[in-house]
C-alpha cells in the first residue's frame, strides 16, 4: 500500500546561499504561525542567513550545505517546529543540484497537542533570565541536567505560573549538531504534491 503524499513546505538557494524560490505551502504556513512578514517579496532574493538565528545554528547549516555541495548526495535532518500549543516533528530533506543550488523541502512527519507554552510565544514579556533552545529538537539546555523537553524545563523552573518567561538564545545540541558530522549518504528523496 502506498504512503499518502506529504505537503511540502519548500524553499529553493542558489550557490551564493540567497533564496531563490519558496512555495505558496511555505508563505501559508508563516502566515498561520505568526510571521505574516515572510512573504515572497520579502524573503526571496535575501541571503538565507537573515533567517538563521544563533551562531551556533548559523555554522551547523553552513558545514551542512558545503558537505552537501562537496558530496553532491541529499540528507535529512529531523527537527521540530513547535508553536505554544503544538509539538511539529517534521524533517528537512536538503537535495543539491549540479548547480550548487540546494533545494529544502520541510515535511510534517506527525503533530502533538501540548499544554501551552508561554516560554514560546514570542510576544510574552521576558525576564533578564536566559535558556539555550536547540534549534533542531526544540530541548532546552539546564546547567545541572543537560538537554531537556520543555515541559520539563518548565516545570523544573516553575515557569508555568510566572509572570515572564526567559529570553531564548538558539544553539544546537551536541546530539542534533552530530547531524552535521555524520557521512552523508546519497538517498533517493521523492517528490510530493505541494512542492514547487
Amino acid at each position: 500500500m502506498d504512503q499518502p503524499l506529504l505537503p511540502r513546505y519548500r524553499y529553493v538557494i542558489n550557490r551564493q546561499d540567497v533564496i531563490t524560490s519558496v512555495c505558496p505551502l511555505w508563505l501559508a504556513f508563516a502566515r498561520e504561525n505568526g510571521a505574516p512578514q515572510l512573504t515572497g517579496e520579502a524573503v526571496i532574493g535575501r541571503p538565507l542567513w537573515e533567517f538563521i538565528e544563533g551562531q551556533e545554528t548559523t555554522h551547523f547549516y553552513q558545514l551542512l550545505l558545503q558537505r552537501l555541495r562537496s558530496n553532491n548526495a541529499s540528507t535529512i535532518v529531523p527537527f521540530r517546529c513547535d508553536s505554544p500549543t503544538l509539538r511539529r516533528y517534521m524533517r528537512l530533506e536538503l537535495t543539491p543540484d549540479s548547480e550548487g543550488n540546494i533545494r529544502f523541502d520541510g515535511v510534517l512527519e506527525r503533530v502533538e497537542q501540548t499544554v501551552p507554552y508561554q516560554m514560546l510565544e514570542p510576544t510574552f514579556p521576558r525576564s533578564a533570565q536566559m535558556l539555550t533552545l536547540c534549534s533542531c529538537c526544540k530541548r532546552i539546555l539546564v546547567e545541572s541536567c543537560g538537554w531537556l523537553e520543555l515541559g520539563d524545563v518548565a516545570d523544573r523552573l516553575r515557569l508555568r505560573t510566572k509572570p515572564q518567561a526567559p529570553k531564548l538564545r538558539n544553539s544546537i545540541c551536541p546530539e542534533c549538531l552530530a547531524v552535521a558530522s555524520a557521512p552523508i549518504k546519497p538517498s533517493n528523496l521523492g517528490h510530493a504534491a505541494g512542492a514547487v
